[in-house]
């Protein structure tokens, strides 16, 4: 595929996925404020924002069987108008049985076109800069993250507007993917490897250039395989989503805890978000050129070390905010790098189902993160959240020592993968 048109498919996807960022960014605090607003408890405000990452863990044996029916173009496209529609019709029934029906179907969407637009990525991508395009994507995510709450300052939170807002604003960024898949429809084939006449759809298989490796459903029993083939990958999913759901809802907490005052224990999340923003991109182009498993376990020793600072950091704004800069970009390195080194291990036809795992650990990592290290809080309130978060991007550490694997930047993968 040429390079202008690599550029350009890249750009779509990143759109779309700037798009579920800015939904998941918005969506969450709107429905929080709503339901507060209305007298509900923390409890039932806490259950219907988490059942949406709770539905993509039941339903994600489906997924590849899906992105194998639709191909990759399909599903991002429905899961995309799936949200858009699910949002847009929140206020129209306001109860709390409702809403966690709606944000059921809503993660149901959203994670299609979430493990869609990664496999798509990863098949564009191409061996030789994975890792930095993984590192935009993670950077254009938090870009997306970071703009839904600012988005919801613009639209309030009254009413039905801020929900026809978001909606419109998600739809939106689906407009790159539909006006390239019209345009360079010849070009959409080609990126996933098939013929004008053998594919009446632009993305209705998944397969490498010339290779006939259409992407195969895998049966959910089976999934559960694909932690023998690549278990320290999985660690990584499992560690971010433990360690940046417990940082995203509790750091605001431990500053409060350790006398900082309202504002400055928000900017202590800012910070953290910011060195995520930021340094996405170095992380990646570092790991195109000095392995991506070097680079992974070298951002997991400095998360280990970083919750460990912390406690002594907090009475100096001149340590804390670069630490917790640092900290941030390197932690939200796990999720990036991560789906840069399935690309590696797993060929195409096995790309799907191995992402669709992925993500699966990675939400459940997500819904254990804030329980433990509330828990932990607990026990012990000065140091407990920081030993937990230490402990789990040190045990990614420990986990890349142990399989050492073949050297860095290598491939494992059993079949041939990869785009030009």
């Amino acid at each position: 595929m040429k390079a202008r048109s690599r550029v350009l498919l890249l750009a779509a996807v990143f759109s779309t996925s700037l798009g579920v960022g800015l939904i998941f960014g918005f969506e969450s605090p709107l429905i929080a404020v709503v339901l507060s607003r209305a007298g509900h408890s923390n409890f039932v405000v806490g259950a219907v924002n988490a059942v949406s990452l709770v539905a993509v863990i039941v339903i994600g044996p489906a997924y590849p069987s899906v992105i194998a029916r639709l191909g990759l173009t399909r599903s991002i496209i429905a899961g995309v108008c799936g949200g858009t529609v699910l949002l847009a019709f929140m206020p129209w029934w306001p109860t709390v049985p409702m809403w966690v029906v709606l944000r059921i179907l809503t993660g149901m969407a959203l994670g299609l076109t979430w493990i869609a637009s990664e496999v798509w990525m990863n098949r564009v991508a191409g061996d030789a800069s994975r890792g930095a395009v993984m590192g935009v994507y993670g950077t254009v995510f938090s870009i997306g993250t970071v703009a839904g709450p600012l988005l919801l300052e613009v639209t309030g939170t009254r009413g039905w507007q801020p929900f026809l807002i978001g909606a419109a604003c998600l739809l939106a960024t689906l407009l790159p993917l539909l006006l390239l898949h019209r345009s360079l429809g010849a070009g959409l084939v080609a990126a996933q490897g098939v013929s004008t006449a053998a594919a009446p759809d632009a993305g209705a298989v998944v397969q490498d250039p010339g290779v006939a490796a259409r992407a195969r459903p895998v049966p959910a029993f089976l999934l559960p395989g694909f932690f023998l083939r690549a278990p320290v990958i999985l660690l990584a999913a499992l560690v971010a989503g433990l360690v940046e759901s417990a940082d995203l809802s509790l750091l605001p907490l431990y500053g409060l805890n350790a006398a900082l005052s309202e504002r400055a224990a928000v900017w202590l999340i800012a910070a953290f978000l910011a060195g995520n923003v930021v340094l996405q991109l170095p992380v990646g182009l570092l790991a195109d050129r000095f392995g991506r498993r070097r680079l992974l376990g070298l951002c997991a020793l400095t998360s280990g070390v970083g919750p460990l600072l912390l406690p002594a950091s907090l009475a100096t704004p001149a340590l804390l905010w670069p630490l917790l800069f640092v900290w941030g970009g390197t932690l939200y390195a796990f999720y990036s790098q991560g789906i840069a080194l399935l690309g590696e291990e797993f060929a195409a036809a096995d790309l799907a189902a191995a992402n669709t795992l992925f993500v699966m650990v990675y939400c459940c990592g997500g819904v254990l993160g804030p329980s433990l290290g509330g828990l932990v809080m607990d026990l012990w309130p000065r140091h407990g959240l920081p030993a937990l978060l230490s402990a789990a991007a040190l045990s990614l550490v420990a986990g890349l020592l142990i399989a050492r694997g073949p050297g860095p930047g290598r491939s494992t993968r059993r079949a041939p993968h990869g785009v030009g």
